[in-house]
């Protein structure tokens, strides 16, 4: 799946992207709130009321049974918010979504609080959470990590990480609270925080600041958070930001899904 970049308005104003699932058939409005108005109940005349969804909050999420407790002893676990398929808006192409449950950041206007509290939620097992974000009745071109924070829960994050990895997963995404910067300096205390930066694709980092939500680019919340091509940064010892983040595709070779269009 590739994804077209924005147009800005030739007066200045800003641009608000509409996806079309060709898969599904729904229509995804980015930033509604930027249509003009005649546009927008145009829209709604002809296509009813939409629902509003936002990162990290689906209109559904899907859980999964809870480890027995004998299970929850012996192997690796993690405390999941949920998970939902067919995700257009939290990395490229089309992913399987798992939200962490459990997050010390507290960002103010968050929208998704309810995922704060770390013993809120149940354990689930890696092994079933990788086996179901990779079921193969959905298509996908790669697997986010999202929260809560995740990497509030080092030793699951990274057994999750590595089972993905061994299931054959080609692209994973997380998204972190903390900058890349703080991730390595926790990586000083906590080696197994390197390694989860050692295994995966993208990073969205840094906090969700409210002030700055009209900045927003692709796949972020804010303009203050970065995609990071972590392959790339781990060779050449330096941060470096995704090229184009708006048209990557985890699977280049793919021909276009989906139809995406501006209207500014």
């Amino acid at each position: 799946m590739t994804r077209a970049t924005p147009r800005s308005h030739p007066n200045g104003g800003a641009s608000a992207t509409l996806t079309i699932d060709s898969r599904t058939g729904r229509l995804l409005v980015e930033n509604p709130e930027r249509l003009p108005v005649t546009f927008r109940a145009a829209m709604e005349q002809q296509l009813g009321h939409g629902v509003a969804i936002g990162c990290a909050s689906p209109e559904y999420a899907l859980t999964l049974r809870p480890a027995p407790p004998d299970e929850g002893a012996t192997v690796p676990c993690v405390r999941l918010a949920g998970y939902w398929y067919d995700s257009l808006i939290e990395g490229p192409g089309r992913r399987s979504v798992a939200k962490f449950q459990g997050c010390s950041i507290h960002c103010r206007g968050c929208i998704t609080p309810d995922s704060w509290d770390p013993s809120a939620r149940a354990l689930v097992s890696v092994n079933r959470l990788a086996d179901t974000l990779l079921d193969p009745t959905y298509e996908r071109d790669g697997v986010t990590l999202l929260g809560g924070e995740p990497t509030a829960q080092p030793a699951g994050l990274l057994a999750l990480v590595r089972a993905l990895r061994l299931r054959g997963c080609p692209h994973i995404l997380m998204y972190s609270g903390y900058t890349y910067e703080a991730l390595q300096r926790i990586a000083e205390r906590q080696t197994v925080i390197s390694a989860v930066l050692e295994e995966i694709d993208v990073l969205i980092d840094g906090p969700y600041v409210a002030t700055l939500a009209d900045g927003a680019g692709s796949w972020t919340g804010s303009a203050n958070q970065r995609v990071i091509d972590l392959p790339t940064t781990r060779r050449l010892g330096r941060i470096v930001l995704l090229a184009r983040p708006e048209v990557a595709s985890a699977s280049p070779n793919q021909p276009d899904e989906n139809e995406v269009c501006h209207w500014s």
